[in-house]
C-alpha cells in the first residue's frame, strides 16, 4: 500500500498511533494537529486518504472541514474518528459523500486499515 494518507487529531497519542500503523502498511504519512494546519498539508501532500477527528477545538470541527472539502471541490476520501460512543454513520446522519466512514475511538486498527484498502482499491493510480 504506498499511498499518502494525512491524519488531522488534536491529540498527539492518535496520530502517532495511526501514523505508525499506515507506515507499517507502506504509506506515506503526514500529520496535522488542526484542520488549518491539515488545510496546508492537503495542498502541499496531496493526500490519497485524510482520516479526521470530528471534535478538536470545537466540537464538530471535523464534520465542518470535510464539508469544506467538498465545498472547495477536493474529493480525497475521509474516514472520520470520534470518541463520541457509538460513533457511526447512521448515528450522525451523515450526508457528505467524500466522508465514507465514522469510527468510534479508540479505533480498532484492523478495521481502520480495512477501510483504508477499500477506499485505495477504488481509487485510480
Amino acid at each position: 500500500m504506498s499511498k499518502k494518507v494525512l491524519i488531522i487529531d488534536d491529540d498527539i497519542d492518535f496520530l502517532t498511533a495511526y501514523g505508525t500503523l499506515f507506515r507499517s502498511k507502506g504509506c506515506q504519512v503526514h500529520t496535522a494537529i488542526n484542520t488549518t494546519e491539515g488545510r496546508s498539508e492537503i495542498d502541499s501532500f496531496a493526500p490519497d486518504l485524510i482520516v479526521l477527528d470530528v471534535m478538536m477545538e470545537r466540537a464538530d470541527e471535523g464534520f465542518e472541514f470535510a464539508q469544506q472539502l467538498l465545498d472547495e471541490k477536493i474529493r480525497i476520501p475521509v474516514i472520520i474518528t470520534s470518541s463520541i460512543a457509538r460513533a457511526g454513520q447512521e448515528l450522525f446522519d451523515l450526508d457528505i459523500p467524500n466522508v465514507r466512514a465514522v469510527m468510534q475511538k479508540p479505533v480498532d486498527f484492523a478495521e481502520l486499515i480495512n477501510m483504508a484498502e477499500k477506499i485505495f482499491a477504488g481509487q485510480k493510480s
